[in-house]
This record gives C-alpha cells, sequence and structure tokens, in this order.
C-alpha cells in the first residue's frame, strides 16, 4: 500500500513509523531534541502548547483523533 495513503487514512502509521525511529536511535533524547530544533512544525506546535511538550504531545494527539495511551502503549 502507498505510504502516503496510509498515512492519510490511518494516523497511527506515521506514529508508527516515528516510534520505530527513536527506538532504532543510538541517543533517542537526541534525535528528538534534533527534530525539534530543525522543524518549524514542531517548534509551532510546543508554542502553541506554552512550551510543554506533553501538553503538546495530548493537543496534537486529540487532533489527529488518535489515543494518546494507545501511543504511549506503543513506546513502552
Amino acid at each position: 500500500m502507498n505510504p502516503l495513503f496510509n498515512q492519510l487514512y490511518n494516523p497511527m502509521a506515521g506514529v508508527q513509523n516515528m516510534i520505530s525511529m527513536v527506538k532504532a536511535a543510538q541517543n533517542p533524547h537526541a534525535m528528538l531534541q534534533t527534530m525539534v530544533q530543525r522543524n518549524p512544525q514542531v517548534q509551532h506546535i510546543l508554542q502553541q502548547s506554552g512550551g510543554d511538550p506533553k501538553a503538546a504531545f495530548y493537543n496534537l494527539a486529540r487532533q489527529k483523533g488518535v489515543n494518546p495511551d494507545d501511543v504511549l502503549k506503543m513506546i513502552k
């Protein structure tokens, strides 16, 4: 199946890809920090949540129609 089609109709597909990348990284924290610094979309999402990453995560999950607890279970 086309990855773009998959992301449009299954918002969890993008999340699963990101989780796989973070788990595979030698330093996941540094990878996420770099992503935040280099990605204007991530910076904007954080700014909208007052710089609180947890609030940004829950707000974005709600906007995308994704249960944040499902995402957190995938990380563990």
